[in-house]
This record gives C-alpha cells, structure tokens and sequence, in this order.
C-alpha cells in the first residue's frame, strides 16, 4: 500500500456565521498552516484531528490501495484530492497526496524527457489520439471529444487528460489564442503536432 500525505494549506473563517449562530468556545482548531502528516496503510496519523479525519478518510484509504482519479478527473494529480474538514464555521483544507510510488513515476517520465525521443514517444497515447482525431483541420472542444467517443459531460476528464497534455507538450494551439475563454474556441496542431500526425498516420496505414 502507498503511503499518503496530508498537508493543512488553508483555513476559512466565517466570523459572520459564528456570530449569528455559534456558542462561544475557548478553544477550536489547534492546526497549522502548512502542518503535515503521513499515514502509513491508510491508517489515521497520530496527532490528526479525528473530526478532520472522519471527512477524508476513505479518500486517504482509497489512495493507499492505489485507487484515485475520484469524480472522473477533478484533481490534476489524479493520485490526489482536496478535502476539508466538516467544522461549518472555521473550516481547514487538506491535500492529500500519494509518495513514494507517485515521486517514482515523475522520475522515470523525467528520464523519459530527457532522451532523445520521437515525438510520438514523447506524446502520450491519449494526445496521439488526439493528434490524429484533429489532423490538418480546426476544430472546436465539442467535436474533438465527440470525435474521440466522450460524452460531453466528460469535459473535465476531456480538459485534464487530452487537452491540458497537449497544449503544455505544444502539439496543439488555440484558434483563437486572444480570447481563451470563446465559446467556440476551436483547436489545431502546430508544427511539432503535424510531424506527430504524419508519423503516426503513416504507421497506421503500414499496419493496416
């Protein structure tokens, strides 16, 4: 099983809600800002309030066994989850995140980078999918996914796995780079991505 890491980032205060609503108390959260803690077999660490517990522990325990990617693709890493506590008037945020298996997975993509590859080793096997569902034509979020067999309530997963990959490894741009966020923003490959689609394309016709 993976070892899990928490770590407290951020706490909200409502003093409104207090004020209206709470009995005063003399004492409430003793956590810190950026206060850590590792549970080892999805266990509760020692030292972790068991309030802040009871909200993440079966996203701890799920990570341990391996399992992530919760809500189809809400966390960037998808070995990960942001959860808060369940006090409703001075909640903290935690982010838990699987070590050790996670850190070696960077390091051997990380050794990957640094060979001199083809581009198509370089590209993941969803943004080759990709590449080749846009080809040499321009076209907008809703048809690539539909292109690629998702649902269009799969945007996240679609943003997070497909999209997001191939604009940080250049393989594609915006059609529209000085309005990001148009509703018919539409997507083409650049030249780096137009070299991966001829390559792959010739592959496929030679398989086939």
């Amino acid at each position: 099983m993976s070892k899990v890491r928490i770590t407290a980032i951020r706490q909200t205060v409502y003093s409104d809600l207090m004020v209206k609503y709470e009995n005063p108390i003399e004492h409430t959260c003793d956590i810190k800002q950026g206060q850590q803690w590792i549970s080892i077999h999805g266990e509760r660490p020692d030292g972790l309030c068991l309030a802040a517990w009871t909200s993440m522990c079966k996203f701890v325990e799920a990570l341990a066994k391996g399992r992530g990617n919760f809500y189809d693709g809400w966390m960037r890493n998808p070995m990960s989850a942001m959860i808060s506590c369940n006090d409703g008037f001075r909640p903290y945020s935690f982010y838990i995140e699987t070590i050790e298996e996670q850190h070696s997975v960077a390091t051997q993509d990380e050794q990957k980078q640094n060979m001199h590859r083809a581009p198509k080793d370089k590209a993941s096997l969803r943004v080759q999918k990709m590449v080749l569902v846009i080809g040499k034509n321009v076209l907008p979020r809703r048809q690539i996914m539909a292109d690629l067999g998702m649902r269009q309530n799969s945007r996240h997963t679609f943003i997070n796995n497909y999209l997001r990959p191939a604009l940080e490894q250049q393989m594609i741009v915006m059609a529209y780079p000085g309005t990001p966020n148009k509703p018919e923003q539409a997507y083409r490959l650049t030249a780096k991505g137009l070299a991966l689609w001829s390559e792959l394309t010739l592959k496929n016709s030679n398989i086939q």
